[in-house]
């Protein structure tokens, strides 16, 4: 019973080391099975850890973190498709929301891309080569829906081609990451399947506060849904 009132109490914080931290709180996953949600802080390194108060299973995600940039490093959900991982990382965007930073950084090998994607992450590759590739699989995607998407990624590839400076090749390159971002996050948060395997091997992915003000409606509903009693 008293796991239950302290699911519904606000999230709270304290400093240290000059950065804010939340106080271990509640929250619940896919299934409405409680989990503790906490930092922990080792020598090297923060992670943020999930206990499922039933299973005694143990869920981290290690961070590296400063007033400039989150770096999200590794993260285990243990088990896996519960909503642990998602409630992971929720607790990291609360964190870095409540620390100002203007960055959060992940590298995401291709069957993670979706994953971040979903919570507002955009892929963050000014590699042409890695971004055409991409392109070129948004470029075949089937459906009268996605043909202005279809067409915006052929036209992104025809620029990539181009004999164009580096500063145009630059904000190109932009413009298809956000593309293809914003097509996978749809996607997923409609509950569509998509072939990652046919995605770059690997990429980085960025979300900044900017990020988080657009996605804040949809963030907001993840938090009452795991009863994490915090809004965006």
């Amino acid at each position: 019973m008293t796991f239950e009132i302290l699911s519904k109490q606000p999230v709270k914080f304290y400093k240290h080391n000059g950065m804010k931290f939340f106080e271990p709180f509640r929250a619940v996953d896919n299934k409405k099975q409680p989990l503790s949600i906490e930092w922990k802080f080792k020598p090297d390194s923060k992670s943020i850890v999930a206990k499922s108060k039933y299973s005694g299973n143990l869920s981290i995600y290690d961070i590296e973190l400063s007033k400039d940039e989150f770096k999200g490093v590794s993260l285990v959900a243990n088990p896996e498709k519960k909503g642990i991982g998602e409630v992971l990382n929720l607790a990291s965007l609360i964190s870095f929301k409540e620390n100002l930073a203007p960055y959060f950084n992940v590298f995401s090998l291709r069957n993670s891309i979706a994953f971040f994607a979903k919570y507002g992450f955009n892929i963050f590759s000014e590699n042409a080569n890695e971004v055409a590739h991409n392109l070129k699989f948004l470029s075949k995607i089937k459906g009268e829906r996605f043909e202005d998407t279809r067409n915006s990624a052929q036209y992104f590839l025809e620029k990539l081609d181009a004999d164009i400076d580096e500063r145009y090749k630059a904000k190109t390159c932009l413009l298809g990451n956000n593309l293809v971002s914003d097509y996978i996050r749809n996607m997923v948060r409609e509950n569509k399947k998509i072939d990652t395997d046919d995605l770059y091997s690997h990429t980085h992915m960025q979300f900044s506060s900017l990020d988080m003000l657009r996605n804040a409606d949809y963030l907001n509903e993840l938090l009452e849904k795991h009863e994490i009693n915090y809004k965006i």
